[in-house]
């Protein structure tokens, strides 16, 4: 006898299949809804995206691969056609081009399980669904484009293997794809990745060439030799223009986890190479030092602002606030001139070196916003924002920006030792702090003010007064506040009372109008126990 549901069953069954399809109609006619009330627009003019008559903050990068998909609508784009479409020879990691659909999807207020604009086609690619209209300009672009201006270009070439093993020769493969993906977080480079030519040696091309006929600014190319206890890895840099050798490093490890090795080597020459204070960023400022200032454009007129912003100096970060103005008027969508321009509104609020000090703070954190808008994926930005939404209250919101600057820039010596400070004033873990901070030291190649200054500040929120007080010491007296204030509270709380009362007299003969709480909201300190931690020291060193 074949057995069957119940009458009761198969009616209820078919009453939920009823209600399922009542449910999808409903959320199809939504959608359908969504895409016919926002009339997005792609002005292809001025590169922005607009809702209506408002405009989308979308980063350069997130625009490029909107316009890729608004050329091709109803067609499957893989990821090799993303990053030849959008990209072309700079190499960005699959997990970035998910990062930036995930962006775009946020600006448009897409769903991707039920998608109106941009479909995922799993273990495939992308497919754009319409809803977006082209206006002032032809279609068809291949190529990213920012306007007035264009970071230096470094050609990556393959790691050589000095030695006969296959193994190594993964490893050489493993170091250099690690590479890649690590040189294309930093914003201020474009990465190129090529093949060498047939009679390529570790010495690399000639001057002018990557040795694969594209030309670049500059080619970063290196090699292993292995023996069964150690690892020794080899790297060059060299200008294109002029051939010269710009920057050399050898890298010693012992044989253990290979993986391991791998990160840790990998940190250390990305951070040499493309950080703030790299070796490719310095040379640029250097050669742009040379150059009319009526000729700079928006990223030379970036890079030298950058550089006054880190002298410390009131006449230098007022002129350097002018270059940087100057910069996001002739490219409003470049994130990281915003992002710089709020460097220098804080430096000058913390110094007081105008009367309008609401207004700069104002300014400040329009720019961090705005930086962080424009690129999404700038961890520098994304840990800026943390701060602002900090300050906002919103402490969720916060650490979401913090954990995935720290996340996207876990090999970034300057990132992890700036953001450490946060992580232990925002999301209250000062050994952690502790522990990001240490690893960025580590892999940065050398210590500079800025380093100092949080060093000081970290460890005194982990309690380790005496590292506190002596990177304060190390930092010129003519630097920000924060550096003689921290070495003011370490020392109070080793109850070193006569050096505590010198430095109190300076401090408040440069500072008289300090208040307490006001710095703890510009820099932000808002967990509890680090402003308690804060204004015990205050107290103890009578700055109250």
């Amino acid at each position: 006898m074949e057995w069957a549901f119940p009458t009761s069953w198969r009616r209820r069954h078919w009453q939920y299949r009823a209600w399922f399809a009542i449910v999808a109609f409903c959320k199809d006619e939504a959608r359908a809804a969504h895409v016919e009330m926002t009339k997005y627009r792609l002005d292809l003019g001025d590169e922005r995206l607009w809702n209506g008559d408002q405009p989308v903050r979308v980063s350069n990068k997130a625009f490029q691969l909107l316009r890729l998909f608004v050329d091709n609508p109803n067609r499957l784009l893989t990821k090799d056609d993303i990053l030849d479409g959008v990209w072309r020879d700079v190499c960005v990691s699959e997990g970035l081009v998910k990062d930036y659909v995930h962006d775009l999807r946020l600006a448009l207020g897409d769903d991707p399980k039920r998608p109106a604009f941009i479909e995922t086609v799993h273990g495939r690619g992308y497919r754009f669904l319409g809803g977006i209209e082209e206006v002032n300009g032809p279609s068809g672009l291949k190529t990213q484009s920012q306007p007035g201006a264009r970071p230096p270009s470094l050609a990556l070439l393959p790691i050589v293997n000095l030695t006969d093993e296959e193994r190594w020769a993964r490893f050489c493969r493993g170091l250099g794809e690690d590479l890649i993906i690590d040189l294309a977080r930093f914003p201020d480079l474009m990465v190129i990745a090529v093949d060498p030519p047939p009679a390529e040696t570790a010495d690399g091309p000639k001057a002018g060439s990557n040795g694969n006929g594209i030309t670049t600014d500059y080619v970063l190319n290196g090699s292993v030799q292995a023996s069964d206890t150690r690892v020794r890895v080899s790297v060059k840099l060299i200008e294109t223009r002029t051939g010269n050798h710009v920057w050399t490093d050898q890298y010693e490890r012992e044989l253990g986890e290979v993986f391991a090795v791998q990160s840790d080597i990998v940190g250390h020459v990305a951070s040499a190479v493309g950080g703030f204070s790299g070796q490719i960023p310095h040379l640029e400022r250097l050669r742009l030092g040379r150059k009319p200032p009526g000729d700079l454009q928006a990223y030379e007129l970036y890079l030298l602002g950058h550089e006054l912003e880190t002298r410390f100096e009131k006449q230098n970060a007022l002129r350097g606030f002018e270059l940087l103005q100057r910069a996001v008027e002739l490219d409003p969508g470049f994130a990281r001139a915003w992002l710089v321009l709020g460097w220098i509104a804080w430096l000058i609020v913390q110094e007081k070196w105008v009367d309008d000090i609401e207004g700069y703070r104002a300014l400040q954190r329009e720019a961090f916003t705005k930086a962080a808008a424009l690129d999404p994926l700038d961890t520098f930005a994304l840990m800026e924002l943390a701060a602002v939404r900090s300050g906002d209250g919103d402490s969720t919101g916060a650490s979401d920006a913090l954990e995935r600057a720290l996340d996207l820039g876990r090999n970034q010596a300057d990132l992890l030792i700036v953001a450490s400070r946060y992580v232990a004033t925002i999301l209250d873990d000062p050994d952690r702090a502790i522990r990001i901070m240490d690893r960025g030291l580590l892999l940065s190649t050398r210590v500079s003010v800025w380093h100092r200054l949080t060093a000081a500040r970290v460890c005194y929120f982990a309690k380790d007064f005496e590292r506190a007080a002596e990177n304060a010491k190390l930092v010129p007296a003519s630097s920000a506040a924060m550096t003689r204030l921290f070495q003011i509270l370490a020392l109070a709380q080793l109850g070193r009372t006569e050096e505590v009362a010198e430095l109190v007299l300076a401090f408040k003969a440069r500072y008289p109008k300090f208040v307490p709480q006001d710095f703890m909201r510009d820099h932000p300190i808002t967990a509890p126990s680090a402003q308690r931690l804060f204004l015990d020291g205050i107290e103890k060193a009578a700055l109250g």
